[in-house]
């Protein structure tokens, strides 16, 4: 196990010019997935890789480059490993949160922050039992910039499986119950295969502090000589004045705190309305029951999130005001006849323009939404 590094000094790193290059794979307990693995991170400037099913003797990992460091449980066979090749990285191996199916790293470079972990969830263990560890993690890291690297051993069509398990189920509440957000992306290759079928079981998961930060996600085309295909992404914390830079060129709002009240019961109202819920307009637990169902039924998600993001749009423009160098109104450009109504139009044709354009090469599936 890697000595835990905290006090050497470092070259800080500068992120206009270099993202913190990650990979994720499982390595199926492999002398060649491995050997292949560590010539791929000093090809593409690697700088971490999480993995699962690392290739070990005796307990001790096996074929990682000698100058890497790698962070592991010790005490016998483990089932996770992050090894980092960045001598800039410093990094902290979390050991209460450390067993033989996880690892956790406190993660500083000397401008950025975070915490990683890599998950192995054991498909004989019982899903309850292997959500108990992740949920610790996410307790001890809240507030915290957090990346998960998972074997989930799960199946859901929220990560683009073909169907969702019990275990995928659970998996999907425990997600949205914490705040966790699964970066996984539709693609024409799965995250894993081999003789009897392919699936995405290989999970990245991030927390709202880091979802900003993680970018270029992608199962890669390069061999892997694994049964589990390799991931990777880039972290990119860009900093200006210490500060995130953020490029927002929509509607800005004022919002205080008496104003609150009067938001939540006008869009609850309005909510209402759109979606012809026929609920108590101030019980926000009920409107929210039936809005869930609604979104379970709905055959279009986008048209369900037009809809919702219009009232929150007409909310903000009855409750809130603008900020001074928005209110002053356009010379020569604005109309008198136009009215919401007819931006909610526009938005909804917008919306089936969409449609059509992603249904051009699929006629049965043009002339099932015309019906």
């Amino acid at each position: 196990m890697a000595t835990p590094q905290t006090a050497r000094k470092m070259k800080k790193r500068n992120y206009k010019e270099q993202q913190l290059r990650c990979k994720q794979l499982n390595l199926q307990h492999s002398r060649a997935v491995t050997n292949n693995l560590m010539q791929l991170m000093a090809k593409e400037n690697i700088g971490i890789a999480l993995i699962q099913e690392p290739y070990l003797i005796r307990g001790k990992p096996q074929r990682i480059t000698s100058r890497y460091r790698t962070f592991i449980a010790g005490g016998g066979n483990s089932w996770a490993a992050i090894v980092i090749s960045d001598t800039r990285i410093n990094a902290l191996l979390i050991t209460q949160h450390t067993d033989k199916d996880a690892v956790l790293l406190e993660i500083d470079d000397g401008q950025t922050h975070f915490y990683a972990s890599s998950i192995y969830l054991d498909y004989r263990d019982p899903i309850e039992n292997s959500i108990k560890t992740i949920e610790e993690i996410v307790k001890f890291t809240k507030d915290e910039k957090l990346i998960i690297a998972m074997e989930s051993n799960s199946r859901s069509t929220t990560w683009h499986n073909v169907l969702t398990n019990f275990r995928g189920k659970v998996l999907e509440e425990f997600f949205a119950s914490n705040q966790l957000h699964i970066i996984n992306e539709d693609s024409n290759k799965t995250t894993f295969q081999n003789t009897r079928g392919s699936s995405n079981i290989d999970l990245t998961i991030v927390n709202n502090q880091m979802l900003a930060f993680i970018e270029d996600w992608a199962i890669s085309e390069e061999e892997s000589c694994s049964d589990h295909n390799t991931i990777k992404f880039n972290l990119n914390f860009t900093f200006i004045n210490n500060r995130q830079q953020y490029q927002y060129s929509g509607t800005r709002f004022i919002m205080k705190e008496q104003q609150h009240t009067k938001f939540c019961k006008t869009f609850l109202n309005l909510i209402s309305k759109k979606f012809q819920i026929d609920k108590d307009e101030e019980n926000m637990e009920e409107i929210d029951e039936a809005l869930n169902t609604q979104l379970k039924e709905h055959k279009d998600i986008s048209e369900f999130i037009e809809k919702y993001e219009e009232a929150i749009q007409l909310t903000c423009k009855e409750t809130l005001k603008l900020p001074k160098q928005q209110q002053t109104p356009t010379k020569g450009k604005s109309v008198p006849w136009w009215t919401d109504a007819l931006t909610i139009l526009r938005k909804r044709t917008n919306a089936l323009r969409r449609r059509f354009q992603r249904t051009t090469n699929n006629e049965e599936l043009r002339k099932n939404r015309k019906n």
